[in-house]
């Protein structure tokens, strides 16, 4: 897969790529623009077509065109790879290192495309009429139709299967793609007198259908079953389409079915997604966690359907996003609300006024606290529920939700511990924004801020990386320097280990290559980071040895100011105070050239 990559890395140009969506302008010799990560007035995001990199000087994100797609639109590297491969025409390996794709697969997904040619063509044809008016009763126009790709399941028995094979689809195709089942007589379509959805992945292709019966026996709704390209606990439908919104929101609104997402969307919420069930599940929350830290969840459930959405929203919370329960007029879902008078300005009222998970989860059961016969296992409900997450997550709301229950806060925080203990958690439950805010790393991975970081501290890095940019660059410099003349003086973890590696003779390629397979993004960002400094401050090799000065420099910064406090207490030995009066004789002799 590494010479897929660098060879599609090679050919593509990521001033095209980034620029499709950032305008940039050329400033010098890289391109600039405001950073699509994160709000600002004056541009800060910097691409160099030379050394195939960005960085924002502002948030600290950077890499290179596969960091930025995986950024952007929350893929993972075999789906950037992919994306990146059909923009310029290179064919990729499978994963046995063959050059072709598994024929069973590329023919599951032709023939899903097929089926959602044959079910709009059949919307719009004769037979198409009744739900031609069934959609037009709904308000949902033919651009509607078109945006969102529904179509019309004729009530025939096998006209799709028939069409399928005709077109040279393989019976085991069909079966895979869900599109028929077999039966006494052979195959017939599951669709049969139906509204039809195509589900589409993250990436816009079909991997599945939904259908909506119009008249007759028969659930309402149907779902294609489970296949080689399909996993519904997997798949959020609309998140394709949402996903640019959710990003520039900040937000994703999570409702229950097709035609909920479907109302939002037209009525401006394009950050809207459709779980297609009320059971969230792990996978579901992680695809979320991807694009957004924050979930409005607007469900129309009660009973057994509401013990489940809430078992879904505590897995969401603990993937660690801030998960809010938005109430809508009793009766009423989205769809309902949306398509009424006025309906727009009541969904955004209730946006506003959505609930955090741990206050919504007392409120529900506050009623069940007063009956005899309910209020323990209530009680036990929703102390469980709140012992499942973080004490950050739950502390600011431990006033109101004591007040639900009529006990004291610090009996309610003592249930609450008590529970914890009882999973386990007491020691894993802490908060990893507070932990990593002071290093001036937030808790996504690899995603530098410099709130809480200073000046000097920030410049380190800065040097620290352009050095890793550097040696990245230019073979000669690896062998210039021991691990021992640098090592000790890094104090940035990522640009430590790409030094380490490369002075100690891995291969550029290799290093990227292990990378990849683990996901890692932070030492793609430190890298990002150098070029970028590199860039601004017009360095080249010729500053490496200037560069290294200054990071031993730094280093001995630090330690002289560890230090100085224990000396000046006079609490320091002799052994101290020798190094102490060495640090301030080799920080006051020459050899500072000065980058900054």
């Amino acid at each position: 897969m590494q010479d897929d990559a660098s060879e599609v890395k090679s050919r593509t140009d990521i001033i095209e790529v980034i620029g499709s969506y950032v305008q940039l302008r050329q400033s010098g010799g890289s391109f600039v623009g405001l950073c699509p990560f994160h709000s600002e007035k004056t541009p800060s995001f910097h691409v160099s077509r030379e050394r195939q990199s960005f960085h924002c000087f502002g948030c600290g994100k950077g890499g290179d065109v596969y960091s930025f797609i995986m950024e952007i639109e929350g893929l993972g590297f075999r789906e950037t790879l992919e994306l990146l491969a059909e923009r310029v025409g290179v064919e990729l390996r499978a994963w046995s290192g063959e050059r072709s794709k598994p024929a069973e697969k590329l023919g599951v997904r032709e023939a899903l495309e097929e089926a959602k040619n044959f079910f709009s063509e059949s919307l719009s044809g004769p037979g198409g009429s009744s739900a031609r008016a069934y959609l037009s009763r709904r308000n949902i126009s033919g651009d509607d139709v078109s945006r969102f790709g529904l179509g019309w399941a004729p009530q025939s028995w096998d006209a799709l299967a028939r069409r399928l094979s005709s077109r040279g689809f393989s019976e085991e195709a069909i079966l895979d793609a869900g599109l028929s089942a077999h039966g006494d007589r052979g195959l017939y379509d599951r669709f049969r007198g139906r509204i039809t959805f195509p589900v589409n992945d993250e990436n816009g292709r079909v991997v599945a259908f939904g259908g909506r019966l119009l008249d007759g026996d028969g659930a309402k709704y149907i779902n294609s079953p489970e296949g080689s390209l399909f996993n519904k606990r997997r798949t959020l439908y609309l998140m394709d389409a949402a996903k640019r919104a959710i990003r520039e929101r900040g937000r994703v609104v999570l409702v229950e079915g097709y035609m909920d997402a479907i109302r939002a969307h037209m009525a401006g919420f394009t950050e809207t997604v459709a779980s297609l069930g009320t059971s969230l599940t792990e996978e579901q929350a992680s695809l979320i966690k991807r694009f957004s830290d924050l979930c409005c969840i607007s469900y129309d459930a009660d009973g057994a359907g509401q013990a489940a959405a809430i078992r879904g929203m505590y897995i969401l919370q603990r993937h660690g996003v801030d998960v809010r329960v938005v109430t809508l007029p009793e009766g009423l879902d989205p769809d309902d609300v949306l398509s009424s008078d006025g309906g727009i300005g009541t969904f955004e009222a209730s946006l506003a006024k959505s609930m955090p998970l741990p206050l919504y989860h007392a409120h529900i059961k506050k009623r069940d606290f007063t009956s005899p016969e309910h209020a323990r296992a209530a009680k036990d409900e929703v102390l469980s529920g709140l012992a499942s997450l973080a004490a950050f997550d739950v502390d600011e709301y431990i006033p109101r939700i004591a007040r639900v229950f009529g006990m004291l806060e610090h009996n309610l925080r003592r249930e609450i511990d008590v529970r914890r203990a009882e999973r386990g958690m007491s020691g894993i439950m802490r908060n990893k924004k507070s932990e990593t805010y002071d290093k001036g790393i937030s808790d996504s991975p690899g995603v530098y801020i410099y709130e809480g970081v200073t000046v000097r501290d920030r410049r380190s890095a800065d040097l620290e990386c352009a050095f890793c940019a550097l040696l990245w660059r230019d073979e000669k410099l690896r062998s210039r320097w021991t691990c021992g003349e640098l090592v000790p003086f890094f104090s940035d973890e990522a640009a430590l280990g790409i030094v380490t590696a490369l002075v100690c003779g891995d291969d550029p390629g290799e290093i990227e290559s292990r990378w990849r397979q683990i996901g890692e993004r932070l030492s793609f960002e430190c890298l990002a980071r150098g070029d970028a400094v590199l860039s601004a401050g017009n360095l080249g090799a010729e500053h490496a040895a200037v560069v290294v000065e200054d990071i031993r420099r730094n280093a001995m910064n630090r330690r002289l100011e560890h230090i100085q406090p224990v000396v000046i207490r006079g609490e320091a030995d002799a052994g101290l105070v020798a190094e102490y009066h060495d640090l301030i004789k080799k920080l006051k002799s020459p050899g500072r050239f000065g980058v900054f």
